[in-house]
């Protein structure tokens, strides 16, 4: 059977482009907006993932701060090589802090540019001559 067979056999009587093209514009728009509230969803869950992070990263290093100045206040034997180990997990965990918040960052750029992309397709949908004529 060729094409021309197939536009034949189409009832086109019956069939509304208007309410068709009405109906995926719905459609899209409403992917749209699902879309946005995932990546809304998304950057709420990653400030939350981080803030998390970063109380714990900055809880341990407290408490290594404080076995530090317990050493040089003279508790705990004031050995030097158990200084320069807790120096060395301090700068660690000012390396950890420093990383984590700089993935935090970009991680949030990223979701950010994702969702003004999602919003301009909506506004454009919004805007378009064709969804203004439907309405």
């Amino acid at each position: 059977m060729e094409y021309r067979d197939y536009w034949e056999d189409l009832d086109l009587q019956e069939f509304d482009v208007e309410e068709f093209l009405r109906g995926e514009q719905q459609s899209e728009q409403d992917r749209l907006e699902q879309e946005l509230q995932r990546i809304e969803d998304l950057l709420s869950e990653r400030e939350e993932i981080h803030s998390e992070s970063v109380e714990e990263l900055e809880s341990k290093l407290d408490w290594y701060i404080e076995q530090l100045e317990d050493l040089y206040r003279g508790f705990g034997g004031g050995q030097k090589e158990e200084k320069e180990n807790l120096k060395t997990k301090i700068e660690d965990f000012y390396s950890d802090l420093r990383r984590e918040k700089r993935n935090q960052w970009r991680d949030k750029i990223e979701l950010e540019m994702e969702l003004r992309e999602v919003e301009h397709a909506l506004g454009e949908i919004e805007e378009s001559d064709l969804f203004k004529l439907l309405q």
